[in-house]
């Protein structure tokens, strides 16, 4: 079996599925012959598998929206899966990659290098043993693809915001510590609200971390409307322990689904070491990890994510980066949207802590 990866975006996957084709700037399809599977990548999951159809050709017309990529091959899509269902790029998935390339696989998914069997059918059973929603997407891909785009837009239009110079106040050193240290706890336990409010507008349990249940916000304890216990996950006491302190995660259907690690002025290092702990001892959950932190912090929390131990073990690619300030206006927005919003909502304010682009990637 001949496998390759890409990675793109859900819009561009989507409208991939519309015309069956994968796109290229340059003439990079010589090689691929017929039969050939190519996983696609959304999100840090794979999202579908699709077969070589046909030979490579040229055209001038008019498929994806930020590009032409006039070198082209037909796909035959077999498998979709719903975002819920997309095995992340952990536990065999990622072994069977750093087996074959290496710990910089990265640079073959960039390069879409093939995937040579026992490695390729790993992959391609990862995602042939999830639901296959390719039926269900061929019929509402009109909506789905105008919900992509929507999404796409308001992401683009957040990172446009972020760009501009803020007004910033000027003050002392010693008044900066002082406000610091005064404001450090509050902080902490207002995120921790938003997000305990959050998951419940999505239909959520909440878990808080135990040492901080006693923790009251607005008059009100933390630990009344969040989950008495950790659902079972056939951890060890020890690893059980170690999850328990990460700062907030949503559970649904008895399943873990969310987890936060909120870093205002603490050390942002013992935060990742616990989500660390999470993939390490259950890897195959399909989890989405986050670190929730001011905008000013965004860099420290990169620079962290950048140590070799979490590359290793795939955090720095796996885990998404949320501003506190943009977690606030979201709350405010979907309060009382209670049974309508779902967890996917965060896609709309969590930024990937990736920076790689394809100039290939239709």
């Amino acid at each position: 079996m001949r496998l390759r990866l890409t990675k793109i975006d859900e819009y561009q996957f989507l409208t991939c599925l519309k015309h069956g084709l994968w796109g290229s700037k340059s003439a990079r399809f010589k090689t691929w012959q017929d039969g050939d599977l190519l996983a696609i990548i959304v999100d840090k999951g794979l999202a579908g598998l699709a077969e070589v159809s046909g030979k490579p050709f040229e055209s001038r017309e008019k498929v994806w929206d930020n590009g032409l990529f006039p070198h082209r091959v037909r796909l035959k899509f077999t498998h979709v899966l719903e975002p819920k269902e997309r095995p992340p790029i952990l536990g065999e998935v990622r072994d069977a990659l750093t087996r074959q390339w290496g710990p910089r696989y990265g640079w073959a998914i960039l390069n879409q290098q093939v995937l040579e069997s026992p490695h390729a059918d790993v992959l391609a059973r990862a995602i042939k043993s999830r639901p296959n929603a390719l039926m269900e997407y061929q019929r509402n891909l009109v909506d789905l693809l105008d919900e992509a785009r929507i999404k796409r837009d308001q992401n683009a239009q957040r990172k446009q915001r972020r760009g501009r110079p803020q007004e910033t106040l000027v003050v002392s050193e010693q008044e900066q510590e002082r406000v610091r240290s005064r404001t450090e706890a509050t902080t902490h336990t207002k995120t921790q609200s938003e997000l305990i409010t959050l998951g419940r507008v999505t239909g959520c349990s909440v878990w808080i971390a135990s040492n901080d249940q006693g923790r009251t916000y607005g008059g009100k304890s933390l630990a009344d409307d969040c989950l008495k216990r950790l659902p079972g996950m056939g951890l060890s006491d020890e690893a059980t322990k170690r999850i328990s302190l990460i700062d907030v995660i949503w559970v649904h259907q008895n399943a873990p689904v969310c987890a936060f690690e909120i870093e205002t002025s603490t050390s942002i290092y013992s935060g990742l070491l616990r989500m660390s702990d999470l993939l390490a001892v259950v890897p195959a959950l399909n989890i989405q990890i986050y670190i929730v932190a001011p905008q000013e912090r965004q860099d420290r929390v990169l620079a962290e994510l950048a140590r070799p131990t979490f590359r290793k073990i795939g955090l720095s690619e796996y885990c998404r980066y949320i501003s506190s300030e943009d977690l606030s206006e979201l709350v405010a927005k979907v309060k009382g949207f209670g049974g309508h919003i779902q967890p996917s909502v965060l896609d709309t304010i969590a930024v990937s802590l990736e920076d790689e682009e394809d100039q290939d990637s239709p």
